[in-house]
């Protein structure tokens, strides 16, 4: 498991180096992600709820813990964990926390909307529950965790629903409670610049995309920015393409020595031949004298 304090550390303001953070939602897209570069991925609730085809609002606290074990046990990458809601009142929080953490995670994300978590959560309907509910949350997710260098980020949606003022009233009174980094949501240049007044904790962003340039992040307070979904878009449409091909009978522009040869990267990629190494000194050692 890599260091939880040395992923804390980075998370500053200002930060030394903005962290990016894909999507990956299973080991094999965490291992592809450190694979290319990547040392931080997100495990978010939208993208597994739709994996799972139950949307995220349906999930559950161990799908959750388990999604993120099997990232951890073979990947060598800080995992950002989308908490959600906590799956229910402060002391589902808690207990939502001793899960995540134990599951090997860097950073849990939680937020202010009502549990349970709404499926129109996907249509843009968001409820949020009152300031103070929230606080209590993130006291208890604070009070919850063993190890100090977990890291507790705090996403508000009140932008969206209630505009600036309250918006930074919420801010303050979820940094007061113990927040790490706040996930504040802006929409626009003047939701963007009231996030950075109106907090002195690290930010942390949700962008779908390439969104504003790396300089302009950190100058804002800004240490880490997630990608929810563009991986799950990705791969669904490379997946779409191919199924619709091998249906038709056109193909999907690979041959059968290309795949071949993918397999044979994904098993690069996974650490296969660590595998085959065990199994060389032990049950197939008969095949190397």
């Amino acid at each position: 498991m890599p260091s939880r304090q040395q992923f804390r550390s980075r998370l500053t303001r200002p930060a030394p180096g903005l962290v990016v953070a894909p999507l990956a939602l299973d080991a094999l897209s965490a291992a592809l992600a450190r694979r290319v570069g990547f040392d931080t991925i997100y495990l978010g609730g939208g993208g597994l709820g739709y994996q799972r085809a139950v949307t995220e609002a349906l999930l559950t606290a161990t799908e959750l813990a388990e999604a993120t074990r099997a990232i951890t046990e073979r990947v060598d990458v800080h995992v950002v964990v989308d908490g959600g809601v906590g799956f229910g009142d402060a002391v589902h929080m808690a207990r939502t926390i001793r899960l995540v953490e134990d599951a090997g995670a860097a950073a849990i994300e939680i937020e202010d909307q009502v549990a349970p978590k709404r499926a129109h959560h996907h249509k843009g309907v968001e409820h949020l529950v009152p300031p103070e509910e929230m606080a209590g949350r993130i006291r208890a997710a604070v009070d919850a965790r063993r190890d100090p260098g977990f890291v507790v980020i705090v996403r508000c949606n009140a932008f969206a629903h209630e505009g600036v003022e309250p918006t930074l009233e919420r801010l303050a009174l979820y940094e007061e409670a113990g927040a790490d980094l706040l996930m504040p949501m802006p929409r626009g240049d003047e939701q963007f610049a009231a996030a950075t007044r109106g907090s002195t904790v690290p930010l942390a962003a949700m962008v779908i995309g390439p969104g504003r340039r790396a300089p302009e992040m950190l100058a804002a307070g800004y240490a880490l920015s997630v990608d929810p979904m563009s991986a799950q878009a990705l791969a669904f449409r490379a997946m779409k393409a191919g199924y619709e091909g091998i249906r038709s009978g056109a193909g999907f522009g690979m041959s059968g020595q290309d795949v071949l040869a993918v397999i044979h990267e994904i098993g690069e990629t996974i650490g296969v031949e660590a595998l085959y190494e065990i199994e060389a000194r032990t049950t197939e050692r008969d095949l190397y004298r």
